[in-house]
């Protein structure tokens, strides 16, 4: 009976290490991993802060059964989190073999280097013309925006549908105080649940397009994802430091590293 029982777990080792990563083969209209704005050859390397390896039957039959459904994805040597509702509803194919052997280490290194998933907050991320990026954290409702609307328009640099509404409460009250009084009340309303989408909007009026969702710790950590991806991105509030910088510093250490070596010629 012993014996049988240490046969039975080392077939479980043996499946377990032959199992591999789950790359996007196809991406398909109207699906959970669209939506979700995944890519072509983005790999799932992890669910819920654990490397993921298997296969599609039993990622899907996780992310229904399981509460939280945190995927790690590996995009251009760059892992990131987003957050899913269910399954992705699109075609998945595993990465080969020898591929799969130095993907493991880095992800294995990559889980240990970040923080507990249940600190993190979920974001939007929009592009613009010029490598600009705005990114909007998702929350249910505001509540800066509802009691102190003004405010939360200043705070989110909204100066256009700010000085418009500043003409329209100043044109009501002009007329009749009640008139005034009602806008206010109509607008802290609409504001508790309709600033997400007031965000949205804004970005699209300003001809900015969705670009991707990232399950973060901070705007700063997502700044970083995206400044990975995109060596040039600028953003409307910047928490890291502008991309000419960092181009200099790069330059600076090429030169550096030229000189070494031609004082180490001679």
């Amino acid at each position: 009976m012993e014996d049988n029982k240490s046969n039975t777990n080392k077939d479980k080792e043996v499946d377990t290490n032959q199992l591999n990563f789950l790359k996007i083969d196809i991406l398909q209209r109207n699906s959970h991993a669209l939506s979700l704005m995944l890519r072509n050859e983005d790999v799932i390397v992890g669910l819920n802060g654990k490397t993921f390896r298997g296969t599609q039957k039993i990622l899907n039959q996780k992310l229904k059964d399981e509460d939280t459904k945190i995927i790690t994805i590996f995009r251009k040597e760059i892992f990131f989190n987003v957050k899913a509702d269910g399954p992705l509803g699109i075609k998945l194919v595993e990465v080969g073999s020898e591929e799969a052997d130095e993907l493991l280490k880095k992800t294995e290194e990559y889980f240990k280097s970040i923080n507990d998933l249940k600190e993190y907050r979920e974001f939007e991320i929009y592009r613009g013309k010029n490598n600009f990026y705005d990114i909007i954290e998702i929350q249910d409702n505001s509540l800066l925006a509802s009691l102190l609307p003004f405010i939360w328009f200043y705070h989110h640099r909204l100066y256009s549908p700010l000085f418009l509404m500043l003409a329209t409460f100043l044109l009501l009250g002009s007329i009749a105080w009640w008139l005034f009084l009602a806008a206010w009340v109509i607008l802290t309303i609409y504001m508790s649940k309709g600033s997400m989408s007031l965000l949205r909007g804004y970005c699209l009026f300003q001809e900015m397009r969705p670009f991707m969702k990232v399950y973060a710790f901070s705007n700063k950590q997502v700044q970083e994802i995206i400044r990975s991806l995109d060596k040039k991105s600028n953003f409307r509030f910047p928490f890291i430091a502008p991309p000419e910088i960092i181009e200099d510093i790069e330059e600076n250490k090429k030169l550096s590293d030229k000189e070494i070596k031609a004082s180490q010629a001679t």
